[in-house]
């Protein structure tokens, strides 16, 4: 019987599986809602894996060799351990582990934009490309980086955090405790942030994103999305701002690693695919000549697939 992988990829907000054969095919796949942290890390961890182990016993017929993770956040190459998920406010949680005893398979854990970026060189946009950055942008905003044909993880493993290089010195704050940061100025997080201070000091300008929202309170980058859709004036504004932003970041990765290409996707991005646009007009206005005369900026092939092919792809090349 043929071995499949099983992939998954926990953010910030959602929880994603998938069943991944040898030859790239996603046979099966669901989504389910992240327990809120407010229930504690402890319970939304053992949440988090009751779901994983349901999934699996619901697709056993696949014959699952091993399990790859991927999650927002440093990991411990070594033990697997996530040191910190700031999307989630986990510090040392020993996630392979638990999964190891709960499962009894072999399980690898990583970041979830290695994971991605993985899916995306393997079988996405970035198949045949030697140089790659890929960047998604969700609820928060991390990356992944390809070398002359090797995934690039860094001295301790925690590469590709550039959600949380400064765009903005002694600026917003950001989850990760710092200022300024590029997560805090274009991620999902960041945006319906922004939103909401802006809406409770111009109520009436902002009446319309509001009243989409629901209250105030209620803003989210994805009524923000639903808002800019509808031509409002604040909501594009906004979104020329969050363009900007975002192309900070795609400059900086652009001018320092020269990249043949940087992969963008997220679940932002899929909301506002405008913000492709303004990345690119902005990243060749703004970025090294030199850098930019062979660059290409190109949408994720895979899309809000690419986190569970990933890391199931990484899992079936060190599991075999």
């Amino acid at each position: 019987m043929q071995k499949n992988t099983a992939g998954v990829d926990i953010g910030g907000t959602n929880l994603r599986c998938g069943i991944l054969s040898r030859e790239g095919k996603l046979n099966s796949r669901i989504l389910m809602p992240v327990a809120s942290a407010c229930a504690g890390v402890e319970k939304q961890v053992y949440s988090i894996i009751n779901n994983i182990k349901n999934f699996l016993e619901d697709n056993k017929k696949y014959n699952i060799k091993s399990l790859g993770v991927g999650i927002a956040g440093q990991i411990d190459g070594e033990s697997g351990n996530v040191i910190f998920s700031p999307n989630l406010n986990w510090h040392n949680v020993s996630l392979k582990k638990i999964l190891e005893k709960e499962t009894g398979m072999d399980i690898l854990v990583t970041n979830d934009l290695t994971a991605i970026t993985y899916g995306e060189w393997m079988f996405g946009a970035g198949k045949g490309l030697d140089n790659l950055i890929c960047i998604f942008v969700g609820t928060g905003i991390g990356s992944g980086i390809i070398i002359n044909g090797r995934l690039y993880k860094g001295c301790f493993n925690t590469s590709g955090e550039i959600g949380h290089i400064t765009v903005v010195s002694g600026g917003r704050k950001c989850t990760c405790g710092n200022y300024g940061c590029l997560e805090a100025y274009a991620g999902g997080r960041g945006i319906a942030n922004i939103a909401r201070e802006k809406a409770v000091a111009d109520n009436k300008d902002f009446e319309n994103i509001i009243n989409i929202s629901g209250g105030i309170d209620s803003i989210t980058a994805e009524t923000v999305a639903k808002a800019y859709k509808t031509g409002d004036k604040k909501a594009v504004e906004l979104i020329s701002e969050t363009g900007f932003y975002l192309s900070d970041g795609v400059i900086s990765a652009v001018n320092l690693l020269n990249p043949c290409a940087v992969i963008l996707g997220g679940g932002v991005l899929d909301g506002i695919p405008d913000l492709l646009d303004i990345v690119k007009v902005e990243t060749f206005k703004r970025a090294l000549k030199a850098s930019t005369s062979n660059l290409r900026i190109l949408k994720s092939a895979l899309g809000e697939d690419a986190g569970i092919i990933g890391a199931a792809s990484l899992a079936s090349s060190v599991y075999g």
